[in-house]
């Protein structure tokens, strides 16, 4: 994880806690806006299960899809 993604995971861990639920989609997306403005973390689509659910989702608006390392084929040609 680059020092500008984990200033951001950071900063989110902290800045979500006082937010309100009903924004909390909103501020993360304001927040990483600010965050890819001022710095280079795009490669932070390499980093996105590191970050909660509400932030996941703001970095897949942003920045597009990503493949989720959870997904995996349950077959396996080496079995059959």
């Amino acid at each position: 994880m680059s020092p500008e993604v984990a200033l951001l995971h950071e900063v989110w861990t902290t800045v979500k806690l006082h937010a309100p639920k009903n924004a909390s989609v909103e501020l993360a997306e304001a927040l990483l806006r600010c965050f890819d403005d001022g710095s280079d973390i795009e490669d932070i689509v390499t980093d996105v299960n590191e970050f909660d659910k509400i932030m996941k989702a703001a970095i897949v608006s942003h920045f597009g899809d990503y493949d989720d390392d959870d997904d995996t084929d349950d077959t396996d040609d080496e079995w059959e």
